[in-house]
């Protein structure tokens, strides 16, 4: 659990800071992972898809995930 908070406050933070809040699925996966973010990028994707934090956008260039308004 000590784990999952910072992982999860280091992939909402660079979603955050993109352009329209929003990031290709494909440049999270090839990225380098956050710092923080130690239980690896595809968990805490998962975690947070589940969590409806994020949310996933079918696009023609693939899935985009686009941070969820609160």
């Amino acid at each position: 659990v000590t784990a999952l908070s910072p992982g999860r406050r280091a992939l909402l933070s660079l979603v955050r800071r993109s352009r329209h809040r929003e990031v290709p699925l494909r440049d999270l996966q090839r990225g380098k992972t956050p710092p923080g973010a130690r239980l690896g990028v595809p968990f805490l994707l998962h975690d947070l898809l589940g969590a409806q934090q994020l949310l996933s956008v079918p696009t023609a260039a693939g899935p985009l995930l686009r941070l969820a308004e609160s």
